[in-house]
């Protein structure tokens, strides 16, 4: 009985070391045969030709109605209101009289004593052509300097579209196209272009028309970074303060170009580097010159020829291309504490 226990037992062994010779030779062997039909994870791209095309930029975003904000009328001086000539919502022409006030008079000779002081009568203006608002005066109020009596307001709006950070490189210039079209309103139509100003956290005044505005711009959207839009509604499109729609944005067009897919270019901004392969299968890291893009297709406009050969994707900077945490070592972690529980 001893002696088949002793043989179970030496058979055990046996086998044990043959199942640990079997795992540790392809280990000692340099790896898998490829016979196997297991293969190791393939990193690089596929070669793509080089050739002529075209790049069209469009970008749509999502846009809100704003009234173009008025401009104030103020009473520099201050004063007492004397005349009110018009109310709330008129609609007057650029010069119409708005208020009359009354203010000290001090080109006026002295008088006696206990004499009222000598005063003046001066008109304030309507600064444009639109309808006023904020008209809270009666006769006989006192202002102080730089009292703002009231706004005008021009019959127009203008949509703006906040731009995410990352799309801004998408402007080349200043668009000369852009579509407005509102959310369950008129077919689409022409917007003129006006400004494009940066954004910030707060949300302040509109950009002014045609300038580009380095402060805070009152927008659709919230802070946060990127840009905002503008453009002017066309006078027969009907809108409303506060609707919304979207902004189909052309940014760029480039014909008869050097194009390559994005992917096939490290960085898309000005310059970048692309891996080009030779006849004989060499790879060369080459810095090119970038043009316009459309999130597709990439312009090259300095550094590649017709009929060259890039690979796509373009493999990864070896500056980035470190441990950190991917698929594959996530995998190998799990197994190795899967063999540590094991032990």
């Amino acid at each position: 009985m001893k002696k088949w226990i002793i043989i179970g037992a030496v058979l055990v062994v046996v086998l044990g070391l043959a199942g640990a010779g079997y795992l540790l030779v392809p280990r000692l062997g340099g790896g898998v045969d490829p016979s196997s039909g297991e293969s190791a994870l393939d990193t690089g791209g596929t070669p793509v030709e080089v050739e002529m095309g075209e790049v069209s930029s469009e970008l749509v975003l999502d846009a809100v109605v704003r009234a173009e904000p008025g401009e104030e009328v103020k009473a520099r001086n201050g004063g007492t209101v004397t005349h009110v000539w018009v109310g709330e919502g008129a609609a007057v022409g650029n010069g119409a009289p708005i208020v009359n006030v009354k203010v000290p008079d001090g080109s006026a000779p002295a008088t006696g004593e206990g004499a009222a002081p000598a005063t003046r009568e001066i008109t304030l203006y309507a600064p444009a052509d639109g309808t006023v608002s904020g008209l809270d005066v009666l006769v006989g109020d006192v202002l102080e300097p730089g009292a703002v009596v009231a706004s005008v307001a021009p019959e127009e709006f203008r949509a703006v579209a906040s731009i995410p950070p990352n799309d801004l490189y998408r402007f080349y210039e200043d668009p000369e196209e852009i579509l407005l079209q509102i959310d369950q309103g008129p077919p689409a139509s022409e917007c003129a272009f006006l400004s494009l100003g940066s954004v910030g956290g707060g949300g302040g005044a509109a950009p002014e028309e045609g300038g580009t505005a380095g402060g805070e711009t009152g927008g659709g959207g919230g802070g946060g970074g990127g840009a905002e839009l503008a453009c002017r509604v066309p006078d027969g499109l009907k809108v409303f303060d506060g609707v919304q729609g979207k902004l189909s944005v052309s940014t760029g067009k480039a014909e008869n170009v050097l194009v390559v897919p994005v992917t096939a270019v490290r960085g898309n901004v000005d310059s970048g580097e692309v891996v080009v392969v030779a006849d004989d299968g060499t790879e060369e890291t080459r810095e090119v010159k970038l043009g316009m893009s459309d999130g597709s297709l990439v312009e090259v406009t300095e550094g590649l020829s017709v009929g060259d050969t890039v690979l796509d994707p373009v493999p990864l900077d070896p500056r980035f291309d470190v441990p950190g945490g991917g698929p594959e070592e996530e995998l190998l972690t799990e197994e190795g504490m899967a063999v540590e529980e094991v032990d």
